[in-house]
């Protein structure tokens, strides 16, 4: 019965990572990992400079330096992603209140999307593992765009997949890359700090709202959070 209502006229993007699980401490300890394997130098310095809420394309250039082979550099990407997978994959769990909500913004016809910085296969072993893919009618990876977040196409195309403009859809997310993604592409967001470096949340002045995770996240609360957004964009 639902399913026969006209969706709304907005809808919500997450983030994955940091966001609908809590999986930061995971990808950390495969970067340690595999730069020790490689003799590349790393501490907590170093992968907050060159690693940290970066995509691949960025991280290992960073870590390696100019002149090594585009083959290299994919070979280093897919050891890690596949360590990253196993060292996660016993502990993946969504954070607290995210299939409740998506479960309500379903019932309520309320269209999500998922954009990551993320590779494919991440987000494929994270939203098939958990079965949360039929939840999300667009998907946006690091793959499908030319530049990941902080540049803002990754929210751009996902709003687009949507049938939306940005404006009107509220995001969830936990990065200083996001915020300024979501700064630079107009659109609301809420922070989740579950598993984000509390350093970043400096950069979070304009959210629409921060909380820890998704427990006390209901659809009226919501609702009111993108009216009150509406306001202040209205008003500036």
């Amino acid at each position: 019965m639902h399913n026969n209502q006209r969706s709304a006229d907005w809808g919500v993007i997450f983030d994955l990572d940091g966001t609908m699980v809590c999986n930061t401490s995971y990808h950390r300890q495969a970067w340690f990992e595999l730069c020790k394997r490689h003799n590349i130098p790393m501490d907590t310095d170093l992968y907050y400079q060159k690693v940290h809420a970066r995509s691949n394309d960025k991280i290992v250039p960073n870590l390696l330096g100019d002149g090594v082979s585009q083959a290299f550099i994919q070979q280093i990407e897919d050891e890690k992603e596949t360590l990253y997978r196993k060292i996660y994959k016993p502990f993946m769990k969504p954070n607290p209140g995210l299939l409740p909500l998506l479960d309500a913004l379903k019932t309520s016809n309320i269209p999500c999307g998922a954009a990551t910085n993320s590779p494919r296969d991440n987000v494929d072993f994270v939203l098939d593992g958990l079965n949360l893919r039929p939840y999300f009618k667009s998907v946006f990876y690091r793959d499908l765009v030319k530049h990941g977040k902080p540049d803002p196409q990754l929210l751009l195309k996902t709003a687009e997949g949507l049938g939306l403009p940005p404006q009107r859809c509220i995001l969830f997310e936990d990065s200083a890359s996001g915020f300024k993604a979501a700064r630079a592409a107009q659109m609301p967001y809420i922070v989740i700090t579950a598993g984000a470096d509390p350093a970043e949340l400096k950069e979070a002045a304009d959210a629409a709202a921060i909380i820890e995770d998704f427990s006390d996240v209901s659809l009226d609360w919501l609702a009111a959070v993108r009216i009150k957004t509406k306001r202040q964009h209205k008003s500036a």
